[in-house]
């Protein structure tokens, strides 16, 4: 399901949120750069934090680390 589709729904559901959003298969990366992007005062907002909720998105790259980083030091 597009995500647009999904958020489309859930602004206009009376439905719970939640609920609505578990039978919503959209992409969790999809749902959670829309999120950072999304004004929070929005209704968009409301719907993709509840499709957020049932679709985690957890970033598999781990970021090398510098091993000669002085940024700390004095």
């Amino acid at each position: 399901m597009k995500l647009s589709d999904a958020v489309e729904l859930l602004t206009s559901t009376y439905q719970s949120l939640d609920a609505v959003a578990l039978g919503l298969p959209v992409d969790a990366k999809e749902v959670a750069d829309a999120l950072a992007k999304a004004d929070p005062d929005s209704a968009e907002y409301v719907a993709l934090q509840a499709l957020a909720k049932v679709n985690p998105y957890e970033n598999t790259k781990k970021e090398k680390v510098k091993q000669n980083d002085d940024t700390n030091q004095e």
